[in-house]
């Protein structure tokens, strides 16, 4: 983690530059700079970050972890008025009380996203295990700001001679699809409808299956201000880990949608096996895969239509069998 010891290095691999006891990096598309005073022990930020003074000293390690990635953002476009750091909620008596490390508005003054930033390692561990098992603190702190639209969980380290950071993100918007098939089906939970921590923790489990996107902040073709999801490239798939519970996961889904009988359900999850073989097979590494929803510009139809043509291309790929496939736009 980054501390102390190693405060100096990290500094000069974020590109800032030593005048004496002072190490300073500027920023000058906004006409602003960090610096950092070894005499005096203290993290400078630009004037215009409200609550700069509540976690400006070398004490807490975490500290250093929110500087580093207040310099990500800047970097990145953020301006220093639309940051403020260590944001206070008065919360009711039954609830857990707490600062948001870092706050960014958009450029009307509107909650944009929340950042809770934690040291590298166990403490990161215990956050993000935190945040999937109960929402924790980031969602007490979309309670207080209703209009966010992104819940971030930070961790950075030097290693190796770089700067490693973690940023997994929440969506805090419902999906346009959603919302439309929720007026045929009540029992489907919105966060529109979540008035409590707790309602905006089920909905997030329930309807969108605790979806946790890689970073979407600070990636190289994010752009300050302007988030979405990105379409998943075959360089970002990953392989499945036990603690995915994709097993689970699928049984949840099948349940979900009346498919009891075994043979039904295997004859299923071959075809979208199937599917993504195919797909996976023939992309490159920078091509955007076939096998996701692309969450802004899918539809249901769409997706369906999609995976019925990669069926088709499996099937004839894999097992030398032609089946029917009518495109969408056929007629």
């Amino acid at each position: 983690m980054i501390d102390v010891s190693n405060l100096k290095d990290a500094l000069k691999t974020l590109g800032f530059v030593a005048y004496g006891d002072i190490y300073e990096k500027v920023f000058f598309e906004i006409g602003c700079s960090l610096k950092v005073d070894f005499q005096a022990k203290r993290l400078i930020y630009p004037n215009e970050i409200k609550g700069r003074e509540r976690n400006d000293g070398f004490d807490q390690k975490e500290n250093f972890v929110v500087f580093e990635c207040v310099c990500r953002l800047l970097s990145k476009g953020y301006r220093p008025e639309h940051i403020e750091l260590e944001k206070e909620w008065h919360l009711g008596h039954d609830a857990k009380g707490g600062r948001a490390d870092i706050c960014v508005s958009d450029t009307s003054g509107n909650m944009l996203f929340i950042i809770e930033c934690k040291t590298w390692g166990r403490e990161y561990d215990k956050a993000l295990n935190n945040t999937k098992s109960d929402g924790a603190q980031l969602f007490s702190y979309w309670q207080q700001e209703q209009s966010c639209k992104w819940l971030v969980l930070y961790a950075s380290d030097l290693r190796s001679g770089c700067i490693a950071y973690k940023a997994p993100t929440i969506d805090c918007s419902d999906d346009a699809n959603i919302i439309l098939l929720s007026k045929k089906d009540k029992s489907i939970k919105l966060y529109r409808d979540a008035h409590t921590t707790s309602a905006k923790y089920e909905a997030w489990k329930e309807t969108y299956g605790s979806q946790i996107h890689d970073d979407l902040i600070f990636s190289e073709d994010s752009v300050a201000y302007q988030i979405g999801v990105k379409p998943l490239r075959k360089k970002d798939l990953r392989d499945f880990t036990p603690d995915d519970k994709i097993v689970n996961k699928f049984e949840e889904i099948l349940r979900h949608n009346n498919v009891s009988d075994k043979e039904n359900a295997f004859n299923r999850l071959v075809a979208l096996f199937i599917c993504k073989l195919v797909d996976e097979s023939t992309k490159n590494e920078d091509d955007e895969v076939e096998f996701q929803y692309k969450q802004g510009t899918d539809t249901y139809e769409t997706l369906q239509d999609r995976l019925q043509r990669l069926h088709r291309d499996g099937m004839e790929k894999f097992m030398r069998e032609e089946i029917l496939y009518v495109s969408a736009d056929y007629p």
